[in-house]
């Protein structure tokens, strides 16, 4: 039995496509058009859902399960106790994807520039040096695909007093499977989290 389109169908089918991919910026909850590699939303204390595009099973990209990111209600920041506290869920369609500290980054804007800060980075100057930490409650290396996972990621040690802007970025992916040297640092998630700190 063999399988054949007319050019016909195949104009129909091709027409739908463009439509469905023309159409999908517009149905991106809080994050706006951007490079599908790197997706981009700002929190307003309310679920955040971003996605990398990669969908898993489906017939030509339509019916498949898609991956998806989200910053959930419920974030929030001490300024007593200097605690960023981050409720994810992270549910992957493809192997190797990651949620555990080393998945986070936390980027400060202020007047002088934009610095970023992992778990263990340097925060301070020499006469007062400390270390920024990054916790992960419910992470994973090694996600299982098309499994929800729910990581509550804390971050204590940076002081964001003169901060104009904060913002959290989920790396899922760090190294290709069986590659430990090629990275996979340009594939990221973004959420604007400034309203955590008034501003």
């Amino acid at each position: 039995m063999s399988y054949t389109f007319s050019r016909r169908d195949f104009m129909k089918y091709s027409a739908v496509a463009a439509v469905a991919v023309a159409g999908s910026s517009m149905f991106t909850g809080c994050g706006s058009f951007s490079n599908p590699n790197r997706p981009y939303g700002t929190y307003k204390g309310e679920d955040c859902k971003l996605t990398f595009g990669g969908k898993s099973g489906g017939i030509l990209g339509f019916g498949g399960t898609e991956d998806h990111q989200i910053l959930k209600t419920g974030a929030t920041y001490d300024s007593n106790t200097q605690t960023l506290i981050l409720p994810f869920e992270h549910y992957a369609v493809s192997q190797g994807c990651s949620c555990k500290n080393y998945s986070y980054q936390i980027d400060v804007t202020t007047t002088d520039g934009i610095k970023s800060y992992t778990d263990g980075s340097d925060f301070g100057d020499t006469t007062t040096p400390a270390k920024v930490h990054i916790t992960d409650n419910g992470g994973a290396a090694g996600m299982k695909v098309e499994t929800p996972y729910n990581p509550f990621i804390t971050v204590t040690g940076i002081d964001f007093t003169g901060a104009t802007k904060v913002e959290v970025r989920y790396f899922p992916r760090h190294n290709a499977l069986g590659a430990q040297n090629d990275t996979y640092s340009d594939v990221y998630a973004t959420w604007d989290i400034s309203c955590l700190f008034g501003l």
